[in-house]
């Protein structure tokens, strides 16, 4: 093994161990190396950003785009950091790179055999009047974000087509009549659209600024969902009736450092004369009795299979007065709802919600919390349960 390979390793092993500071010097001393300088120079500027280095980070990239031009790694990498940083008319176009990224397509697109049928790059002008198919990708939130393109796409096309996780097919079909059509991905054939693109492709077309971005609500559950929840839940509190979701994303998404224990949120538990509800994804019911019998409170939940259902979710969400959530699709969901949500972030938040700032673009009715320092979440939650107190 080459001695650039060895410290590549050598990093990539400082970095597991949480040693960023030292990884980062490793891979900075290898980055003129003829066969591993541009990885090296990618994953140094992967360090950077974790020390939130952003500037810096940029800077890497930009050499290494330098040295391999028609390597799309750096370019998508790029995107993310722009787009962190909200320069969207940059980000989007750099981010078109992903869907030729051996690291986004293992796990982006959904179904992947739609892949070879989504066009990159497509211009207005190629889906005015035609039938746009929008591939799905990502997980369930992106969905939601990107799907509040979907009026200003259904205004251009002759028809659009989601192809959606049938988790959100109800909502999404209550939200989007007209021209808009709800279909499984599994079920298309290439005779029933003209030109597919993917979901997260959308927004090049429709916004490149922040003024772009409406922020009101463009998701619905039907009525009658609504109604159902109202009655499930019963008579209003004295004080707030507040949804909880405490944990989000996967190993591979960084779950340990977005999510909290139910006990953390103790200050808002203590709220008086509030009610609690929870809305995290799935099987908690143990964690939330544990949590009601050593905290003393009475956060109510309901079964896994019913909640799973988006337009389920968002019937339960609406009849709610606030949210209180980390960074997971529960965000989303609320902003695209129009409903109040207190979203806690860490100190590096996915580009989705933006490097500073108590707001995100997408949604007006989502107010942001950030983390001063890395895990550390107790002033976090103490500004949102204050913020939820100057309401009672």
């Amino acid at each position: 093994m080459s001695s650039a390979k060895s410290a590549l390793a050598k990093a990539a092993s400082l970095a597991e161990r949480g040693g960023i500071d030292e990884a980062l010097a490793v891979l900075l001393s290898i980055v003129d190396d003829a066969e591993h300088g541009y990885q090296a120079l990618v994953e140094a500027a992967r360090m950077q950003a974790t020390l939130r280095r952003h500037d810096e980070a940029l800077e890497t990239l930009e050499r290494a785009i330098r040295l391999r031009p028609n390597d799309p790694l750096a370019w998508f990498r790029r995107s993310l950091l722009r787009l962190l940083k909200r320069d969207f008319e940059g980000g989007w176009r750099d981010y078109e790179t992903r869907l030729v990224t051996e690291e986004f397509l293992k796990v982006g697109l959904n179904p992947p055999q739609l892949a070879g049928a989504v066009a990159p790059n497509a211009r207005h002008e190629d889906l005015a009047g035609r039938r746009v198919l929008l591939v799905p990708e990502q997980g369930l939130g992106d969905l939601v974000m990107f799907a509040s393109i979907v009026p200003d796409l259904a205004r251009l096309a002759s028809q659009v087509i989601i192809a959606c996780d049938y988790r959100l097919a109800g909502l999404f079909a209550s939200s989007f009549p007209g021209n808009v059509r709800i279909n499984g991905p599994a079920s298309l054939s290439r005779s029933e659209f003209d030109v597919a693109i993917a979901i997260g492709s959308a927004p090049r077309l429709f916004r490149n600024r922040p003024e772009d971005f409406p922020g009101t609500p463009y998701l619905r559950p039907r009525p009658e969902v609504r109604a159902k929840w109202a009655e499930r839940l019963g008579p209003r509190p004295a004080g707030l009736r507040i949804g909880l979701s405490w944990r989000g994303g996967s190993v591979g998404t960084g779950s340990l450092r977005r999510s909290v224990e139910i006990a953390q949120l103790k200050p808002i538990l203590g709220l008086p004369g509030c009610e609690f509800v929870s809305l995290q994804y799935g099987d908690v019911e143990a964690e939330i009795v544990a949590a009601n019998r050593k905290l003393g409170t009475n956060i109510r939940s309901f079964p896994k299979a019913e909640i799973d259902d988006y337009e389920e979710l968002a019937g339960l969400v609406l009849n709610l007065d606030a949210v209180v959530s980390v960074q997971t699709a529960v965000v989303h969901l609320s902003g695209a709802l129009g409903q109040t949500c207190l979203g806690l972030l860490p100190a590096n938040p996915e580009w989705r919600y933006g490097l500073t700032g108590e707001t995100m673009p997408w949604y007006r009715s989502v107010r942001l919390f950030r983390q001063g320092e890395p895990g550390d979440w107790e002033p976090v939650i103490a500004a949102a349960a204050a913020m939820l107190h100057s309401r009672l």
